[in-house]
């Protein structure tokens, strides 16, 4: 499952059917690579926080599903947990890789298995607007600081998943639109040409009758 697939649902008790908020967050154990914690708020832009594990999950469809209200707990310590959203991806020597704008993982065990990267690190751009690639956890080597370090080769196997559509516009080039249409364009040469031709025989021409005429003027009778 996307991270942005769970990110927003509402989280509602089986037992009593009530809403007990929205999904704003999750965290994740970086060590393990495992999805800990669920971070709910009443709202989506405000509201106290409270938060609940993973494990509790019974169901995600269209909501999230946890049996009870009992499985909230606001002692859970964040210690050592990180979001990942927004962090940047360098290797080793500081080559800079990309962000992070989501992940995918395992709702039923929690295992992230791959992030998802951008050049902005947040899910909100669609993808339709911003490329998107596929790093797996295997290639990282450490969390530091809102920083994921990955092994020097791991660029290479990055996997695009989307082209975007501002990438896209800043691929192509005028020449590239011009190269486009190379028969409109000869064919529009040849056409001045043609009309340039015309018209030095038609300018050619009068001069040509001038001359003719002169030919064939004759001398007053008188003379």
């Amino acid at each position: 499952m996307r991270r942005s697939s769970l990110v927003a649902k509402q989280v509602i008790s089986v037992r009593s059917a009530c809403s007990l908020g929205f999904v704003s967050q999750l965290w994740v154990d970086a060590s393990s690579w495992m999805v800990v914690v669920v971070e709910v708020r009443q709202s989506l832009l405000s509201g106290e926080m409270e938060r609940f594990l993973l494990e509790d999950v019974s169901q995600v469809g269209d909501v999230v599903l946890v049996p009870d209200e009992g499985v909230m707990d606001n002692e859970l310590k964040l210690v050592g947990l990180d979001t990942l959203e927004g962090y940047d991806v360098v290797t080793s020597s500081r080559r800079n890789v990309g962000k992070v704008r989501g992940y995918n993982f395992n709702i039923n065990t929690g295992a992230v298995e791959s992030l998802e990267l951008d050049s902005f690190g947040s899910s909100l751009i669609p993808t339709s607007l911003v490329s998107t690639y596929c790093l797996f956890v295997e290639d990282v080597l450490k969390v530091v600081a809102d920083t994921v370090i990955v092994h020097e080769g791991a660029s290479s196997r990055v996997q695009r998943i989307t082209k975007g559509f501002w990438d896209a516009q800043k691929a192509e080039t005028p020449q590239d639109r011009f190269t486009e249409y190379p028969e409109y364009t000869n064919r529009g040469e040849r056409s001045v040409r043609g009309r340039n031709n015309w018209s030095s025989r038609n300018q050619r021409s009068p001069l040509r009758r001038d001359f003719e005429d002169e030919d064939d003027w004759e001398l007053p009778m008188d003379y």
